[in-house]
């Protein structure tokens, strides 16, 4: 997938500062209510080869230690909560049982927090149940971080390889490309990428708003 020229095209109409060489390696690095909202590849090497997922990284600050986790959805992960509840000696706040309330976004997706009664109240944002609808594919983290002023990362991943999903384009020799072909290209890229990246994004500063909506 040619990522730096998708992700260069974005910056092109959106902004923000874009960090890239000849490598897939680019980082774009935009702005949100003050906030840094990092969009890069993630990389994972393996003995098949290297995956590739699309990541999304904003902090947050949060008065007490919050951890949660939202996965993509599956058709078992309804099933899958049901039966880690019945699991003898498991914590409480390992998994959120599917009926959590809100099942449209909780059924089909595992889902582990710390914190039940906040995350009840993160998953009540509208905007957050709505951008998980949009990205039925992506997974969301917030994790603590280092510090003692209750620094948290939040990040959104795609699930799957981006080389084995729709966020792939195909492969291009730009260098050989006529005019008339780059043109096509990058109108492929507006039509394609740019509407998958503004609902990853979404996602990301919808998950920002729903943890600070409330307080712990």
């Amino acid at each position: 997938m040619f990522w730096n020229k998708c992700l260069y095209q974005y910056h092109k109409k959106y902004g923000g500062s874009f960090l890239g060489g000849e490598e897939d390696n680019g980082l774009l690095i935009l702005t949100w209510k003050d906030r840094a909202l990092a969009v890069d590849l993630y990389r994972i090497s393996g003995r098949y080869g290297t995956s590739n997922y699309v990541q999304a990284r904003i902090p947050v600050t949060l008065a007490k230690p919050y951890k949660l986790t939202v996965g993509a959805e599956k058709a078992l992960s309804g099933g899958v909560n049901t039966v880690l509840k019945a699991v003898p000696g498991l914590p409480d706040h390992a998994v959120l049982p599917a009926d959590f309330g809100f099942p449209e976004v909780t059924k089909r997706r595992l889902i582990r927090s710390d914190n039940h009664p906040f995350t009840k109240l993160v998953l009540g944002s509208l905007d957050l149940r709505n951008a998980l609808q949009a990205c039925p594919g992506e997974r969301l983290e917030v994790r603590p971080g280092p510090g003692e002023e209750g620094l948290h990362l939040i990040t959104v991943t795609t699930a799957a390889n981006v080389n084995n999903s729709d966020w792939y384009l195909g492969e291009y020799e730009f260098s050989l490309l006529s005019e008339e072909e780059r043109v096509r290209v990058d109108q492929r890229i507006e039509a394609e990428f740019f509407p998958k990246m503004d609902r990853f994004l979404d996602l990301a500063r919808a998950a920002c708003g729903a943890v600070t909506q409330w307080a712990m």
